[in-house]
């Protein structure tokens, strides 16, 4: 364990006595002055998590209190070491040459595949495409799926208020099938209070014309866990149902044979390791349903025997759907990460992230000011994994997001890449990770405190 003095920092400003009216930016520095004038927040002796030192830029800057892990996750000595010594040691291309260099690399791609597999309990190492992310994955779906499977009439179940990434696919797709003659549905489904989908009504609205289904495993914004193996059951086995697990897959167990889903899509980078780093999982029953949307690169062109045009060989998965070069440093940092989390264990990480999110709702429901976006806040079984959205009565999310910011606690403030609740209000968003204590907690709820005894 690795104690450490937080000290809050409060900005001076010449001539500052408090609140005054002119210029918003002014004001708001102003106000966080104004803060630390009332009355002296405490310094505080803080026992950090032990995993906090395998982290260099939390390690480096004792003064940042990091709460934007749904964005991004800070990224381990082990991951950062692995990408540096591809980098100066055998920085080759995969899958390219017979030389000691090349081969390394390709075996060290071929091991990351294996991992992934084990971690998310797939069958076979066939079914995990690697991409950039979670966006690339979920457009690879609608493009190398959707496309060729997808006729007139067809409907496709979708949530308005899922991240972007989860809606924007369907959307293009729609607009690129009309132009071609083929009409499809995207029929919307809605999310109750406790963020989890509105199973009954997702239900009542499949036909016999449902192809496809998308849903997310945990919402990036209101943070709940729906039961997606519940939703399998009650839709039959026969609809396709692609999952958005970016916030899920290094959290907790994701076990894809017990969700029951088709289609299986996470980011790297909000596992430990580095951005442009993803993978797309596909049930092998779906593959002989796939045509690639990218070509190149390792793909061979042949022509028939013969008279006629050449053609584009059918290639087996998963490199049906990776062309061109793969991002090299990017995966063997994800084949790290998954160490990092295996040491850890998915255990700790998950029991971590469910007390800190009870201890941060019960803290943030002390504060009138506080108003929840849909989520845990509302749920009988109030159980969280990491992140809570709220609005602050008196400030924008901008401001107070400004605030925090000023003493070195770094939140996200907006919409958060859906379409915005509540007429496109910005809202908070805390999310919490295993680096992450609770007197960090404490320390934020001090100065969300501090905004409410000077109103």
């Amino acid at each position: 364990m690795i104690p450490r003095t937080h000290t809050l920092k409060c900005l001076s400003i010449a001539g500052s006595q408090g609140p005054t009216n002119g210029d918003a930016h002014l004001q708001l520095f102003t106000i966080a002055s104004y803060l630390c004038h009332q009355r002296s927040l405490p310094i505080m002796t803080t026992t950090q998590h032990a995993c906090r030192k395998y982290f260099p830029a939390l390690e480096q800057q004792p003064e940042v209190i990091y709460l934007d892990s749904a964005s991004t996750t800070q990224k381990p000595s082990s991951v950062l070491a692995g990408m540096m010594e591809y980098y100066q040691r055998y920085c080759a291309n995969v899958g390219r040459g017979n030389y000691t260099w090349a081969q390394k690399v390709t075996d060290g791609i071929s091991s990351v595949r294996e991992k992934v597999a084990t971690f998310l309990h797939a069958h076979h190492v066939s079914e995990i495409v690697f991409t950039s992310g979670t966006t690339a994955g979920i457009n690879t779906i609608a493009y190398a799926w959707g496309l060729h499977n997808l006729r007139s009439g067809d409907e496709i179940l979708y949530c308005p208020d899922d991240h972007k990434a989860n809606v924007l696919p369907w959307l293009h797709l729609q607009a690129l099938l009309q132009r071609f003659g083929t009409i499809i549905h995207l029929i919307p489904y809605s999310i109750m209070p406790s963020g989890e989908i509105d199973y009954e009504g997702l239900r009542a609205k499949v036909s016999s014309k449902t192809r496809l289904i998308t849903l997310t495993h945990i919402h990036n914004v209101f943070g709940a866990l729906n039961d997606i193996a519940r939703i399998r059951t009650l839709v039959g086995k026969e609809i396709v149902l692609s999952l958005d697990a970016a916030q899920s897959v290094g959290h907790l167990a994701v076990d894809v044979q017990e969700l029951g889903v088709d289609f299986l899509s996470f980011s790297g980078h909000k596992m430990f390791a580095a951005p442009g780093t993803g993978v797309l999982w596909i049930h092998t029953r779906i593959h002989d349903q796939l045509a690639p949307f990218l070509v190149g690169g390792e793909q061979e062109i042949a022509s028939p025997s013969g008279a006629g045009e050449a053609y584009l060989p059918v290639h087996e998965m998963p490199h049906l759907l990776e062309a061109g070069t793969l991002n090299i440093p990017g995966l063997l940092s994800l084949g790290k990460a998954i160490d990092f989390i295996n040491d850890v264990t998915l255990t700790t990480i998950e029991q971590h992230g469910k007390t800190l999110t009870s201890y941060l709702l019960r803290h943030l429901q002390q504060l009138p000011e506080v108003i929840f976006l849909p989520g845990i806040a509302y749920s009988q079984r109030p159980l969280g994994y990491g992140i809570l959205s709220f609005y602050f009565e008196g400030y924008t999310a901008s401001e107070l997001g400004f605030i925090l910011s000023s003493h070195n606690i770094y939140v996200r403030v907006g919409t958060h890449c859906t379409r915005g609740r509540a007429a496109q209000q910005d809202s908070v968003r805390i999310s919490l990770h295993v680096y992450n204590t609770t007197e960090e907690i404490d320390t934020c709820m001090a100065i969300l405190q501090q905004l409410t005894n000077a109103r």
